[in-house]
C-alpha cells in the first residue's frame, strides 16, 4: 500500500495549439493536484510544434513555480512522440498522462492515485457513453479494435484512451522501447503489469479544435498493426496456399474427369478453362512466395525494435535486485 503524503507524480500533458483554453484548464489541473494530499508533483507541458503562444503561456507559469515545466519540439512531431518525451523526462513515483484539451476529466485524478495506492501499475481511463467523435470514427473505432485483438492475439480494450497512470516501474521498462513508430498505449499494454480501468465520460473542449483527423487516425491505425504485430505480413502467404489448394484439386478433378475418363459427367472445360485454372495455381504458387518471403521479413521486424527479451516485476519478484 503506497502513501499518497510520501509520493511524487508527474503530470504529462501533450499540447498542440491549445492556447484558448489552456489556462483554464491549467488552473482547474493546479487545483485537483493540490488538493490530492501529495508529498509534491510536477507538470511537464510538451508542445507539439504548436503555432500559437502555447509554449509563452507554460513559459510564463514556469517563471512563477519551476514544478510547471515546458518540453517544447522544433516542430510537429506528433502527439505519441509527445507522450514519449513527456513521459522520458517525468521524476515522479508515477506518472500520469492527460490530454490538454480537457475532454479527460481532471477532477479523476484522485481515483487514478487511488488506484495506484491499492497496488495498481497501469490505471487506464477508459471512455464510455458517446465521445462526441462521429459515427464513422466511432465504427471506425470499433472495427479496428475487433479486428487488431482477432489479428494479432493482443487485447487493445475499446475505450482505452492515453488518460493512464503508470507506476516508475511501468516507465523505465517503456523507456526500454525503442522503435520510432509507435502507439503509447498500445506498447504500454505489451508490457503487462498488474491494471486497473477507471470509467469517464468525455468532456466538450475548452478551445481549439481537435489536432488527430481521420486520415491521422487512419495511419495510427496502420502503425499499430505494424509496430505491435508481424502477422498481417502472413495474409498473402495464407491466401497462397488456400488458392494452389483449391487450384490443384480443381486441375486434378478435370484431369481425372477429362482426360482419363472421358467426361462422363459432361463438364466440357474448354481449354481456356484449363489455363485458367494453370494460371490460378501459379498465382498462389506466387503468393505462397511472397508468404515465405514475410517469415524473413517478420523477424527482421522484430529484431529491429530491439525490444527486450522479458519484462521483470520486481515487486512481484523475490530475492531478486533490481
Amino acid at each position: 500500500m503506497r502513501k499518497t503524503d510520501e509520493a511524487t507524480l508527474s503530470i504529462v500533458v501533450p499540447v498542440y495549439n491549445e492556447s484558448d483554453g489552456l489556462p483554464e484548464y491549467h488552473q482547474s489541473l493546479l487545483s485537483v493536484l493540490k488538493d490530492a494530499g501529495l508529498k509534491s508533483f510536477e507538470i511537464i507541458y510538451v508542445d507539439d510544434g504548436s503555432t500559437d503562444n502555447t509554449a509563452e503561456l507554460v513559459k510564463h507559469w514556469h517563471t512563477a513555480d519551476p514544478d510547471i515545466k515546458l518540453i517544447s519540439f522544433s516542430r510537429n512531431f506528433g502527439k505519441e512522440n509527445a507522450l514519449s518525451a513527456g513521459i522520458d523526462a517525468a521524476h515522479g513515483d508515477a506518472i500520469l498522462s492527460i490530454d490538454g484539451d480537457s475532454q479527460h476529466p481532471v477532477e479523476l485524478i484522485p481515483e487514478f492515485i487511488a488506484a495506484w495506492q491499492a497496488g495498481y501499475q497501469v490505471v487506464i481511463g477508459l471512455r464510455v457513453g458517446k465521445s462526441g467523435a462521429n459515427w464513422f470514427k466511432r465504427l471506425g473505432s470499433k472495427l479496428f479494435h475487433a479486428t487488431f485483438n482477432r489479428v494479432t492475439g493482443q487485447e487493445l480494450v475499446s475505450g482505452a484512451t492515453d488518460y493512464r497512470l503508470i507506476d516508475k516501474v511501468v516507465q523505465q521498462a517503456f523507456l526500454n522501447l525503442k522503435e520510432s513508430d509507435r502507439i503509447t498505449r498500445g506498447l504500454i499494454d505489451w508490457l503487462g503489469f498488474k491494471r486497473t480501468f477507471i470509467e469517464f465520460k468525455a468532456n466538450n473542449r475548452l478551445g481549439g479544435r481537435a489536432s488527430y483527423s481521420t486520415n491521422k487516425l487512419m495511419g495510427l491505425a496502420a502503425n499499430s498493426f505494424a509496430s505491435l504485430t508481424p502477422k498481417p505480413l502472413y495474409v498473402f502467404g495464407c491466401l497462397g496456399v488456400f488458392i494452389t489448394i483449391i487450384a490443384f484439386l480443381l486441375g486434378l478433378a478435370v484431369f481425372i474427369e477429362q482426360l482419363l475418363l472421358a467426361d462422363p459427367l459432361h463438364w466440357k472445360f474448354t481449354g481456356t478453362a484449363m489455363l485458367g485454372i494453370l494460371l490460378m495455381f501459379l498465382v498462389g504458387i506466387v503468393l505462397m512466395s511472397q508468404g515465405i518471403l514475410s517469415l524473413y521479413i517478420s523477424h527482421i521486424h522484430s529484431q529491429s525494435k530491439q525490444r527486450p527479451l522479458y519484462i521483470i516485476d520486481y515487486e512481484k519478484s523475490a530475492g531478486i535486485k533490481s
